[in-house]
């Protein structure tokens, strides 16, 4: 370009029209630097979107609403690191992500529907994604730098029969220097698991969440190299895609501070490369429960829940609405009198309401020894017997203070039992049994039941009524009481089978593309320790009469009558 050649006194002297000229110029000039190197001028979409780029945790995952930015934070984190390209803004990065020519494998949901019209339009230079018009705030070109394809060219950097892509990779510190080629290997969520065997890849990143072997496979390529597991996604709303080995192995870990795992959420409202007037727009059709997921990027796999009011993440009840939200703040007027505006209180987003509460049902609490205990036990042939203790407040309240398992016989059970409670020092005035095993036969004798077999070594057991009206008082109970703005039904976190169990036990579903009315059968997994509240639930415990016991009846005196 000529211009960048002027002396200052030649463009003093230039008329209005060259300067024009000059300046649009360098304007075009400009707008196709930014074409060609895109990754450079790259910000992240969102704090959470920067922590991603800067976190150096071995498996990172960022579970987003739709168009939060979750897969363009990662498709970019993957450019700079096998390019040596890195932005402006985030030149920081370079000392700890960079490693020179690496391996990388991405894999995505599928070949035809997923890599060819969604990836690769946003790795290639030339593709504009994002709103009108190209070149706009909205969007950006394909993040893979061209003079990082061999010889520019695309066409010669990607094998489709191999489905890799060659890019060169350049010391951040002298671009014009090419240290080695970097080679990106894609891969979809249909195929089998063992043609993931082999490779070793620095990074393996998936879009959207793969199947739990595909996900163990990648691991081990990983492995070797003290690579990364990436994972950017948005929660499925259908309970019936199976993704619980995820929230078990990532989700959860993550939340509970696991070491080397960490999982973010994106917010769509957060990424102001969007329109967010129309998010907005949309939002207001959506139910709480939708929004949660394509939002705000939580998981609702568990949304067939049985008890899907339990938490153990503190969260909020508006008690007009009778539900769980998430508050906004609401928007207030200028205020002449006071010179400012007022705080923004923060409200139902539905019905506006200030009567809200924070509620947990998982929360630390004082054993009250002199109030009544139930025990509950779910005996099995097969696997452990199941167990736990509930105190029952003088509010009529219920606090599971523990609870246990054990794989010995009857007598080893009640030993157990007895060990325990006497550490906690409770005072347990009822026990019972699951119904359908207490009364069956506990062994090769159909007359001895497993009630028989717990009366013989000590442990006297009543049947429970085994009613499905019990799960529907749960629910109730573990709603925050508008007296008290507390729930009815509290856990301590030493209970975490039963937490664990509560937050997944589940009604069973078919496909949402299945035409078919919601079963109304609980699933088998998960299900010992709630079963155990629903028969405490059908005894509807009360304070006083477990403390003092019924009121005596006595025959009716008659007077002799004349």
């Amino acid at each position: 370009m000529q211009g960048l050649n002027l002396k200052d006194e030649e463009l003093a002297n230039l008329t209005d029209e060259q300067y024009r000229l000059l300046l649009a110029d360098l304007i075009n000039v400009t707008s196709e630097d930014r074409k060609q190197s895109q990754i450079l001028y790259y910000k992240p979409v969102s704090e959470k979107s920067l922590h991603f780029h800067e976190s150096t945790k071995k498996t990172l995952a960022a579970g987003g609403g739709n168009r939060s930015g979750k897969t363009e934070t990662m498709l970019s984190h993957m450019v700079m690191c096998t390019t040596g390209i890195f932005p402006y803004s985030l030149k920081h990065l370079v000392k700890d992500h960079f490693r020179g020519p690496i391996n990388v494998r991405l894999t995505v949901e599928s070949l035809t529907t997923t890599l060819e019209p969604v990836i690769f339009p946003k790795l290639q230079w030339w593709k504009w994604s994002g709103a009108p018009p190209h070149g706009g705030d909205k969007g950006h070109w394909g993040w893979i730098p061209k003079n990082c394809l061999i010889d520019g060219d695309w066409q010669k950097s990607y094998s489709a029969k191999t489905r890799t892509l060659r890019v060169l990779c350049r010391d951040p510190d002298d671009p014009s220097k090419i240290l080695g080629e970097s080679t990106w290997q894609f891969m979809s969520f249909d195929q089998d698991s063992s043609d993931f065997a082999s490779g070793e890849f620095h990074i393996c990143a998936h879009d959207e969440p793969p199947p739990s072997p595909i996900w163990h496979e990648n691991e081990s390529r990983v492995m070797s190299v003290g690579g990364r597991m990436l994972l950017a996604m948005t929660w499925p709303d259908d309970p019936s895609i199976p993704v619980d080995w995820l929230f078990n192995e990532v989700y959860e870990p993550a939340r509970a501070g696991a070491k080397d795992i960490e999982w973010l959420e994106l917010w769509t409202t957060d990424n102001q490369n969007i329109d967010q007037e129309g998010v907005a727009h949309q939002q207001e059709k959506w139910s709480e429960e939708i929004k949660n997921v394509r939002i705000y990027g939580r998981p609702i796999r568990f949304s067939n829940r049985i008890h899907p009011e339990f938490t153990e993440i503190t969260k909020t009840w508006c008690f007009k609405c009778n539900e769980s939200v998430t508050l906004v703040e609401r928007q207030l007027e200028y205020l002449p009198h006071l010179g400012a505006v007022a705080p923004a209180p923060k409200v139902c987003p539905k019905c506006f309401s200030e009567n809200t509460i924070d509620y947990n049902h998982v929360v630390e609490f004082q054993t009250g020894y002199a109030w009544p205990t139930i025990f509950v036990i779910d005996p099995h042939p097969r696997k452990p017997h199941m167990f736990l203790w509930v105190q029952i407040t003088p509010a009529d309240d219920w606090q599971v203070i523990a609870d246990g398992n054990s794989k010995g016989d009857c007598t080893e059970v009640r030993q157990e039992v007895e060990q325990l409670e006497t550490e906690l020092g409770i005072q347990v005035v009822v026990r019972l049994v699951d119904p359908n095993m207490g009364a069956s036969p506990s062994g090769q004798r159909r007359e001895v039941t497993w009630q028989d077999e717990f009366a013989a070594a000590g442990l006297a057991l009543d049947l429970a009524d085994d009613s499905s009206v019990g799960r529907t008082r749960i629910n109730t109970f573990l709603k925050p009481d508008p007296d008290t703005y507390q729930p009815r039904l509290i856990v301590h976190p030493r209970c975490r089978d039963t937490i664990y169990q509560m937050n997944r036990y589940s009604w069973g579903e078919y496909k949402k593309s299945v035409d078919r009315d919601q079963k109304q059968q609980p699933k088998d997994t998960y299900s010992d320790y709630p079963t155990c509240l629903k028969y405490l639930a059908n005894m509807e415990p009360r304070f006083h009469f477990l403390k003092e016991g019924g009121k005596v009846v006595g025959r009716v005196r008659r007077t002799a009558s004349r």
